[in-house]
């Protein structure tokens, strides 16, 4: 007994010296930082010069970080930037440089699986510098190691003014495109004002005439029953659920950019016509995401020239809580789309007015020394990951300073907005100005975007701006802001809708949704996955619902036990019953204080184990001796 209590001693002190390195072997990090702030990070971006124009992760590791795509400084090239795992920082893949047709210049990148092959491929959208011509060029990503693209060999018909948008429109996985007018029908006054540009032959679509298509021919809309609009130039056109069935729709802004179409993804194969209404007078660019936490995707609209931002809520039947009226929907049908459904009215729109805040400073309208449409917008991301997505925006004075600013959103009692349907409840949103001291240091600041850069599942930022000498650079401020609430990251492909049921730490039930990358066009700069923050919970994700585009019956279906904090990729396929999920564990900054504590209590055990053995066997000895010594006094 002596000898296994001695080992088991003998095990836990060595363990416990070999503690601090495997703490910091699991703790250690480049991105670990004290204060409760955000830090400029050096990720490798010191040497870049250009504008970031899209996410993906184009070298195929799978890695859950992205590799960033970027136009030159004389946007007559583009630059994928590699992320290292090893190095922790963005590297210049020169060798897949791809450069740009003589007599334009790049002005967007859609990163997508454009040919099925697994790999991702880059669509070029490049404007001409004489005319309106938007030429797009497809570079297919290799299948070796190295990280390269090759032309693809076919023509693809270029666009007319505005810039087509990535969409699914059959549900096949593969990319196809949404736009007006192709070049070649210009000079076509009857030409239909739509057009798809698709990679298979539609067929029996209710939008698009069914007709032989190679990669990327124009099929015209002559067969809507009610013609879809010409897109605005530039538009914030988007594929993106709306009516609450979980399957994408297409949002169309139209040309003027005053009115806007819903195309509602039906039961066959196909869209058709929803509705049409109105922005904001003035409006810009458009964001989509669940701002309320109520189940349905609103629209967050940037107010170039102005002090605000004005949100349109989406009115749709509310949740079954604690009650049974016919009005209301059961949390077992979440998925279950609401004919009735309506964006708020230009007039009924809640509006987040920063003057209060940042006097003198108004939103950024478009990018400075950029070639081509390049309208600012207000970007969403779940910086505390409370389940509310919060704001970054650039804003400028008079005198052409600009800064990056953050608004974070905050429960609002008793705070509702008007509708044509029912009132909605709203958050508030409040100008964050402690521990964002590295947003006031970067000025020419020109546009923002939300990505996780350490796969660590925080919202961290990525800052394009033109330093002193009015060079394009570009920086990454890493969000150490202190919060105890849980994540999801997930992905399941373009258009994909993310629904789920939450548990707050109150008991309360409540439903949210996020898209993933519901848009495309003019620089949109949405992340591959969708970041979802859930909040403070102590349970398992009740009911995670995924919905996929597609026309071949059910098109979602729900999973449920879902663990926080880890990464969750669904594998769609025609059929809902064969969908597959696979979970990713992200360990816990917590990880190596709870190896610690755990390690230390098992040597306070294993002292307390031998202190009291040993205090035992001598007390047993004692025992025995005053035994001896009676039967010695006895025996005289």
């Amino acid at each position: 007994m002596g000898y296994i209590v001695s080992g088991l001693v003998v095990r836990t002190l060595a363990f416990v010296l070999l503690l601090p390195g495997l703490v910091y072997g699991l703790s250690s990090s480049k991105f670990r930082f004290k204060l409760n702030q955000l830090y400029e990070v050096s990720v490798g971006l010191e040497n870049l010069r250009g504008t970031p124009l899209a996410f993906g992760d184009l070298s195929g590791t799978n890695d859950q970080l992205v590799d960033l795509v970027i136009a030159s400084a004389d946007q007559k090239t583009v630059e994928v930037w590699e992320w290292s795992r090893s190095a922790r920082e963005f590297s210049h893949a020169a060798a897949a440089d791809i450069k740009v047709a003589d007599g334009f210049l790049v002005s967007n990148a859609i990163v997508g699986d454009f040919d099925a092959d697994g790999h991702l491929d880059i669509l070029l959208q490049s404007v001409s510098t004489k005319t309106k011509e938007v030429r797009m060029q497809l570079f297919l990503g290799n299948s070796s190691s190295s990280l390269g693209f090759a032309a693809y060999g076919g023509d693809i018909d270029s666009a007319n003014d505005a810039m087509p948008f990535a969409i699914d429109y059959d549900g096949s996985g593969r990319v196809a495109l949404l736009g007006g007018a192709p070049w070649s029908q210009r000079d076509n006054a009857t030409a239909p004002p739509a057009w798809m540009w698709a990679s298979e032959p539609a067929q029996a679509a209710a939008l698009l005439t069914a007709r032989p298509a190679t990669l990327f021919q124009p099929i015209n809309s002559t067969a809507a029953p009610t013609a879809m609009c010409r897109p605005a130039s530039p538009h914030s056109s988007a594929f993106v659920d709306v009516d609450g069935d979980c399957r994408a729709d297409l949002f169309v802004v139209c040309e003027g950019g005053t009115d806007y179409q819903i195309w509602a993804s039906g039961s066959e194969r196909g869209y058709t016509y929803s509705q049409t209404g109105q922005l904001p007078a003035g409006a810009g660019a458009v964001a989509f995401a669940d701002m309320n936490g109520d189940g349905s995707v609103d629209m967050v609209v940037a107010m170039p020239g102005k002090s605000q931002i004005q949100i349109l809520y989406n009115e749709q039947r509310p949740l079954c809580i604690g009650k049974n009226g016919r009005d209301c929907r059961d949390f077992e049908r979440i998925c279950e789309a609401d004919a009735q459904f309506a964006f708020s009215a230009p007039a009924d729109a809640q509006v987040v007015d920063f003057s209060a805040a940042w006097p003198g400073e108004t939103l950024l309208a478009a990018l400075a020394d950029f070639q081509g449409p390049a309208p600012a917008a207000v970007r969403v991301g779940d910086v505390d990951l409370d389940g509310f997505p919060d704001l970054a925006f650039v804003t400028t004075r008079a005198g052409g300073e600009t800064r990056v600013r953050l608004m974070r959103s905050a429960a609002c009692s008793g705070c509702h907005a008007g509708g044509t349907r029912r009132r909605v409840d709203v958050r508030s949103y409040v100008a964050v100005t402690d521990g964002v001291a590295v947003l006031e240091q970067v000025n020419g600041a020109q546009d923002v975007a939300f990505f996780d850069v350490d796969g660590t599942g925080r919202a961290d930022l990525l800052i394009y701006y033109r330093d002193g000498r009015g060079q394009k650079r570009a920086t990454a401020a890493y969000n150490n802001f202190f919060t105890d609430a849980f994540f999801i990251k997930a992905s399941a492909g373009r258009g994909a809708a993310f629904k789920y049921v939450l548990v707050d730490d109150t008991g309360r039930k409540h439903v949210a949704q996020t898209p993933q990358a519901p848009q495309s066009a003019y620089r949109a700069m949405l992340t591959p996955y969708a970041l979802i923050g859930i909040g403070r919970t102590n349970n398992y994700i009740e009911d995670f619902s995924v919905g996929s585009p597609g026309f071949w019956g059910h098109h979602d279906r729900a999973f449920e036990g879902l663990i926080p904090n880890s990464r969750v990729v669904v594998f769609p396929k025609n059929d809902t019953a064969e969908w597959r999920l696979e979970l990713y564990m992200n360990r816990s900054e917590s990880t190596p204080y709870i190896l610690a504590t755990l390690l230390s209590s098992m040597a306070v055990l294993a002292v307390t184990v031998v202190v009291l053995g040993k205090m035992e066997r001598r007390a047993d000895q004692r025992e025995k001796q005053r035994a001896l010594h009676a039967i010695n006094f006895d025996a005289l």
